[in-house]
């Protein structure tokens, strides 16, 4: 799943191109995703103008013209593109002469969907020790689960929380209550360590190369990962799953 590095990659591309454009016409895909997408959400954007693009967590809001939003989820294996077709394009618009396609080979992904209750940014100011100290007391579910609970803080999926934890000397598995003021301070910071370097290098590009930017280029930050997908740590020491998943993923 695009993770918070490659929507950013996504949001930046989007606003160079897109950013004052105006909505000239648009198409669902067929099949379109496995949720329909709203009449609500398309009604009027044909002549809407692009006025900003954001993003809260994994997801794009394509702010527009008349105070709407156009809000936007890649699901699992989402991407955006400018003009590339590979028969999964499930929905597209043409803003100034370009054309923007988003591509969903498993249909998972949302268009003119809401944004559920999120937890704070990971690169804002409100994401803090305290912060994760309050979202982890009396929890006893593992502290990596808590992570990628997109409720405590949003945009964290199972790379970057297994690259923070790594760095930051957290057992994935360990309940999130036992993690001490010290600890969660250390998680803080490599949290947003890891997603800065991230986003420098445009996200990260798995062998299944799912994730590419709009402008078809792979993310880099695959080379540099510490442990995740590897076999080995960069130490050279073989590195071991947990006994069982955490929250679905499999854990280092």
């Amino acid at each position: 799943m695009p993770e918070l590095p490659e929507v950013e990659t996504v949001r930046r591309a989007l606003e160079r191109r897109v950013k004052g454009r105006t909505i000239t016409a648009y198409t669902v895909g067929k099949p379109a995703f496995n949720r329909p997408i709203p009449a609500e959400a398309l009604r009027g954007l044909k002549g809407s103008r692009i006025t900003a693009v954001e993003r809260r967590g994994k997801y794009l809001l394509l702010k527009l013209s008349r105070g709407r939003a156009l809000i936007c989820h890649l699901g699992m294996s989402g991407s955006v593109s400018f003009g590339a077709d590979d028969g999964h394009v499930r929905f597209s618009f043409k803003a100034g002469g370009l054309t923007v396609k988003i591509h969903d080979p498993r249909r998972f992904g949302r268009v003119g969907c809401s944004l559920p209750e999120l937890g704070p940014e990971p690169l804002s100011p409100g994401f803090t020790a305290e912060t994760l100290l309050a979202a982890f007391r009396g929890r006893k579910a593992p502290v990596k689960a808590l992570l990628l609970d997109q409720a405590v803080v949003a945009g964290v999926g199972n790379i970057y929380a297994t690259e923070a934890l790594f760095t930051a000397r957290v057992r994935p598995q360990r309940p999130a209550r036992s993690i001490t003021r010290k600890e969660a301070g250390s998680l803080c910071r490599e949290v947003k360590a890891v997603l800065r370097k991230a986003i420098k290098m445009g996200g990260t590009t798995l062998n299944d190369e799912a994730f590419k930017d709009p402008e078809g280029r792979p993310g880099r930050f695959a080379l540099r990962v510490a442990v995740y997908g590897r076999k080995q740590g960069a130490c050279g020491h073989p590195l071991k799953s947990t006994p069982k998943p955490i929250a679905g993923r499999t854990s280092l």
